[in-house]
C-alpha cells in the first residue's frame, strides 16, 4: 500500500510539474485563459499527462495552439517516453488528443485529432518511488539496468526496444538546440559586420528591416546567420512560428500544391507565419509560377509587418531575373553582403572548432594554417576533422609542423587555379562587356581600364610572364604590362574611382569583387 501511495503522488507530481513548465513557456495570462477555469492535470496510466477542459471548443482550440509547446513541456519535465491528451469534462461532448506513440488498435472517431508522437518507448517504464529499480512485468524489466558495467541478466535477453521514432525525435531535439546557439557562436569579423549588426536590428524589433537579404559566395556563414536569427528570434520574442526553409522546398510544395489542388494549406503554411528564412533565392530564378506564389506570400507577410529574410550567392543586380516587382520590394529592405573570411576571421573560427573538438594547438600554428586556408569556412571544418584524427593517432598535442604535414593537401587542394581566362571573364561580367573585348585593339577608357585591371590580376595571381600576359590581351609589349600594373597601384593609393557601365566605381571596391569572385585575396 505504501508502494502504491508513493507512486500516485509521483504521477501526480510529474503532471502538475508539466503544469507548471508550460506555464513558464505560455506566460500566464495565455494560461489563465486557456487551461483556467476549472481545467484539471492528471496522470493517465504510466505515460500520459491528461487535460481536462470545459469544452470541445476550448479542446480543439488547445491541440492546435499549444501542441508544441505542450510536447516541449512534457519531454523537458516527465522526459522520453510522455504522451499528452486532452478531453472534456461533459462524457457528452468527448473529444480526445492522444499524442502517444503507440498506434491505436482501434478506428480513428471523426472527433479525434491524430498529432505526430512524441514518446520514445513502446511502452512506458514503471518505477519503484522508493527504490529507483524497475518494477517487474511478467518476470522481465522493462528497463535497462547496468550494474558495475555490466548489463542485468534478465536483460540480456529482453532489451528494451527501441523505436525508429525515438531516434528521429531525439534527432531533431539535437537540431533545434544545435541551431539555438548558432547566433551566439556567429564569428563577428570585417567581412561580415554589416550583415551581422542588420541582424541585430531585426533582433531588436522584428519587421523594422523588411525584406532582409543576405547575400555572398558560398561558405561564409549566410546560412549560419540566418537560421541563428530565426531561432534567436523565437526565443528573445517568443514567436511561435518562425519557418527556415529552402527555395527548392517551397518549390517541391509549391508543385505538390498545384498537381493536387491544395492551394489553401499551402498558403496558409507559408503566410500564418510570424516570420520565414529562405535559403539559396536563386533557385527561383526562372520559376514564374512558383515566383508569382513567393511575391504574393511576401506582399502578406510584409503588410502585416512580419519579418522576411532571404539568402542568396548572388548580389541584388544580379537577381533582377526574380522580377521587376519581387526585385523592388528586395530593393526597398536591406542587402547586406558577406565577402569571403579574412584571415584574422579564419583564426578565430577555426581557434572555435579546435576548442569545441578538443583539439590542442599553439596559437603560431592557428595563424600559419589560417592564413594559408581560403576564405570557406567549410575547408576550416575540414582542417579541424584531419587535425584531431591526427592527434587521436598520435596520443598528444600536435607539433606546427605536424599539423602543417597532415593538412597539406587538404590547404592546397582549396587554393584555387586562377587562369588567364577566368580573368577575362570576371572582368567582362563585372564591367559589362562582350567576351574578348578585352584583347581588341581599343584604346577608349571603357575598356582599356578594365584591361589594366585584368593585367595586374594576372600579373598578382597568376605566374604567368610578363610577355605571355601582353600577348593574351591583344598582342601588346611586356612594357603596356608593366604601365598597367603600376597605373592600377597608383589607382589603390589615392582611392581612385574608374566608370562601370553608366556609373562610376572605387578601384579597391570592384577588385575586392572580382577577388572574391575568383576566390582569391
Amino acid at each position: 500500500m505504501k508502494i502504491a501511495h508513493d507512486v500516485a503522488m509521483f504521477e501526480d507530481s510529474v503532471a502538475h510539474s508539466v503544469e507548471g513548465r508550460l506555464r513558464q513557456r505560455i506566460g500566464k495570462d495565455r494560461m489563465d485563459l486557456w487551461f483556467g477555469g476549472g481545467a484539471k492535470w492528471t496522470q493517465i496510466g504510466h505515460n500520459v499527462i491528461g487535460i481536462e477542459v470545459a469544452s470541445s471548443f476550448i479542446a480543439d482550440c488547445v491541440s492546435k495552439m499549444f501542441r508544441d509547446d505542450l510536447q516541449t513541456a512534457i519531454l523537458e519535465t516527465a522526459g522520453n517516453g510522455f504522451g499528452f491528451q486532452i478531453s472534456v469534462a461533459s462524457s457528452s461532448e468527448s473529444t480526445s488528443t492522444d499524442d502517444r506513440l503507440q498506434p491505436s488498435k482501434s478506428p480513428v472517431l471523426a472527433s479525434t485529432l491524430s498529432i505526430p508522437p512524441i514518446a520514445t518507448r513502446t511502452e512506458p517504464d514503471r518505477l519503484d518511488v522508493r527504490s529507483r529499480e524497475p518494477m517487474k512485468s511478467e518476470g522481465k524489466s522493462l528497463l535497462r539496468v547496468v550494474r558495475d558495467g555490466t548489463p542485468d541478466r534478465d536483460e540480456e535477453h529482453h532489451e528494451s526496444t527501441v523505436s525508429s521514432s525515438e531516434i528521429h525525435v531525439d534527432r531533431l531535439v539535437e537540431i533545434r538546440r544545435e541551431n539555438e546557439k548558432r547566433w551566439d557562436e556567429f564569428v563577428e569579423g570585417d567581412h561580415n559586420r554589416l550583415a551581422f549588426t542588420a541582424g541585430q536590428m531585426v533582433l531588436e524589433r522584428p519587421g523594422q528591416i523588411n525584406p532582409l537579404l543576405i547575400h555572398g559566395p558560398s561558405g561564409t556563414g549566410k546560412s549560419h546567420l540566418a537560421i541563428g536569427l530565426a531561432h534567436k528570434m523565437r526565443m528573445v520574442h517568443r514567436m511561435r512560428r518562425v519557418l527556415v526553409l529552402t527555395a527548392e522546398q517551397f518549390t517541391i510544395e509549391y508543385m505538390e500544391s498545384a498537381r493536387g489542388g491544395g492551394f489553401a494549406n499551402f498558403r496558409s503554411k507559408y503566410r500564418d507565419v510570424e516570420g520565414i528564412v529562405i535559403d539559396d533565392i536563386q533557385f527561383f530564378l526562372g520559376k514564374a509560377g512558383t515566383l508569382a506564389e513567393l511575391r504574393n506570400s511576401i506582399d502578406m507577410l510584409l503588410r502585416e509587418k512580419r519579418q522576411v529574410i532571404l539568402v542568396a550567392d548572388r548580389g541584388l543586380k544580379e537577381l533582377s531575373g526574380l522580377g521587376a516587382d519581387l526585385y523592388a520590394r528586395l530593393s526597398g529592405g536591406m542587402a547586406c553582403a558577406i565577402d569571403p573570411l579574412d584571415a584574422k576571421t579564419r583564426g578565430k573560427v577555426l581557434a572555435k572548432i579546435c576548442k569545441k573538438r578538443n583539439i590542442d594547438l599553439a596559437d603560431s600554428t592557428l595563424n600559419h594554417l589560417s592564413q594559408h586556408c581560403n576564405g570557406d569556412a567549410r575547408v576550416l571544418q575540414g582542417v579541424a576533422h584531419r587535425l584531431g584524427a591526427q592527434q587521436r593517432v598520435l596520443g598528444r598535442a600536435l607539433t606546427e609542423d605536424e599539423a602543417v604535414r597532415c593538412t597539406l593537401d587538404l590547404i592546397r587542394a582549396c587554393q584555387p587555379v586562377v587562369r588567364m581566362n577566368d580573368i577575362e571573364k570576371v572582368v567582362c561580367e563585372a564591367f559589362g562587356l562582350e567576351e574578348k573585348m578585352l584583347r581588341a585593339k581599343s584604346k577608349c577608357q571603357s575598356i582599356s581600364q578594365p584591361r589594366m585591371l585584368a593585367m595586374f590580376l594576372a600579373r598578382k595571381y597568376t605566374r604567368t610572364a610578363l610577355s605571355e600576359i601582353g600577348e593574351y590581351f591583344g598582342n601588346r609589349q611586356h612594357s603596356t604590362v608593366i604601365s598597367a600594373q603600376k597605373k592600377v597601384e597608383q589607382w589603390i593609393e589615392s582611392d581612385g574611382i574608374i566608370g562601370c557601365g553608366r556609373g562610376q566605381i572605387g578601384v579597391r571596391e570592384i577588385l575586392k569583387n572580382l577577388e572574391a569572385t575568383l576566390q582569391v585575396g
